[in-house]
């Protein structure tokens, strides 16, 4: 009885110091969190990974404060620290794959290459960027599709943010016929740059013989647009452009072949 009752009474110095460092632990942690919280919403992170940092630290210091707890209660720490880090070795072999999205997902939130709102082009796929979670980037093409792009791939390869400078040029490739005039082109094609509703004064649009074909040459049309109208200014140049040389009577480049035919008989 006096072994049971020596029992009975360090368990209970031992619950009653388990409870109290819950109580005290427990305040501690939530303190210390609204800290953290407040100094990261200062921070320039993007929200996803604010709130991913905030659980992740509750967690971290509530898992501190269960393992204290633990240990005051006379558990080994030894054989729980072992059976927690193998499971997480066998999650993570596990779920490989899901975890490179995850830090490929943090990768990009903290360094931020492309925001929502951005197209982009990652080299098989370009859209509108939807939606950045922390697994995969959503984006929406101009014919309303949504593409799924899992993040560990799109943080290991080249991304062409196209829409990040704000301005983007439209270029129209026009093919005229070498019998035409070059200046006399040239100068229509750059007052129907010059009169686009949409070009920009700076840069200037431009005109430019760009190549030598072999039945014309190509001339470029070059006008600066804002990122939101490029749609409707390359539009509208290709229509523009189209009513100039009919009201003109300039001349298109048409591809002929000879055809020989031969009779053995």
């Amino acid at each position: 009885m006096e072994q049971v009752t020596s029992t009975l009474i360090n368990f209970a110095k031992q619950a009653v110091g388990a409870l109290v460092i819950l109580i005290i632990g427990w305040i501690v942690v939530n303190a210390v969190c609204n800290v953290i919280a407040k100094l990261l919403e200062k921070s320039k992170l993007d929200k996803t990974v604010v709130t991913f940092l905030n659980k992740l630290i509750k967690i971290v210091l509530r898992v501190l404060l269960v393992m204290m707890i633990l240990s005051k209660l006379g558990v080994d720490m030894t054989s729980v620290i072992a059976l927690f880090t193998s499971g997480a070795l066998a999650v993570g072999l596990a779920l490989q794959g899901c975890l490179a999205n995850f830090a490929g997902g943090l990768l990009l939130l903290i360094t931020k290459p492309f925001k929502v709102g951005d197209y982009i082009s990652d080299g098989t796929n370009e859209g509108t960027v939807k939606a950045i979670s922390m697994i995969y980037t959503y984006l929406t093409t101009g014919d309303n599709h949504e593409i799924t792009i899992p993040n560990g791939a799109l943080a290991n390869t080249t991304i062409r943010n196209i829409t990040a400078n704000g301005t983007r040029r439209c270029d129209y490739t026009v093919n005229l016929a070498y019998t035409q005039n070059f200046d006399e082109a040239e100068k229509v094609l750059l007052e129907v740059a010059n009169a686009n509703a949409y070009a920009l004064k700076d840069p200037a649009p431009c005109v430019l013989i760009n190549k030598f074909g072999a039945s014309g040459a190509e001339a470029a049309v070059r006008i600066w647009v804002k990122c939101e109208d490029y749609w409707p200014a390359t539009n509208t140049l290709l229509e523009d452009v189209k009513h100039a040389f009919d009201d003109k009577k300039l001349v298109y480049p048409y591809e002929a072949m000879n055809v020989n035919v031969i009779d053995n008989k």
